[in-house]
Parts: structure tokens; sequence; C-alpha cells
């Protein structure tokens, strides 16, 4: 699989040098906000809105790496408490019998045959 991601991002790569060298001489006026930008080189347009694409991405990507990792923290602390209560769960037969109380005793709660 490894294979292929690296032979798709060589071609993607091959293809973007090739736009970059065919267009070299080309440029555009960009109307950003009002403002207005003449004769900007179409390599910077392509890299700048990469770049915005990729910060972006990132910024995104983040939150939702942020939040799994909060649920999975949850999940460990309920987790850890679920195994706190079956622990007590395995133990009450003992403690009722460790406390001296007669009626736990003489009725047979707290014996494992």
């Amino acid at each position: 699989m490894w294979v292929f991601k690296g032979i798709f991002f060589l071609l993607l790569l091959f293809a973007l040098v090739y736009f970059f060298v065919t267009n070299s001489g080309q440029s555009v006026d960009i109307n950003f906000f009002g403002k207005a930008y003449l004769g900007i080189s179409i390599y910077w347009v392509v890299v700048i809105s990469f770049l915005l694409g990729f910060a972006t991405s990132f910024v995104l990507a983040a939150f939702r790496e942020f939040k799994f990792h909060r649920e999975i923290g949850k999940l460990k602390r309920f987790g850890v408490a679920k195994d706190r209560e079956i622990a007590d769960l395995r133990t009450l037969p003992l403690k009722q019998m460790a406390s001296g109380d007669p009626d736990s005793v003489q009725s047979g709660e707290g014996r494992s045959d």
C-alpha cells in the first residue's frame, strides 16, 4: 500500500513541477477584500493557496485529535471506575464475614463451595 502512496505522491509532485515550469511567465491580477494585487505570479498564488489549505486542514485535524484524546481519557477513567467496582463486589462477601455478622455466617453467605 505504501508503494502506491509513494507513486501517487511522485506523480503529483511531477505534475506540480510541470505546472510551475510551463506557467512560470504567467501572472494574474487578484482582488482580495477590496484591495487589488496586480501582476502576481501564478506560482505564488498556487503556493499561498496550498499553504492556506494545509493550515486549515491542520487546525481542523488538531481539534478532532484533541477531542479524541479527551474521549479516550474519559473512557479510561470510566474503565478504572468499573474495575474498582468489580473488585469491591468480589471482596464484598469477605468483608461481611470478617465483620463478624452472625446472620451472614450462619446463612451461608460469603461461602464459596
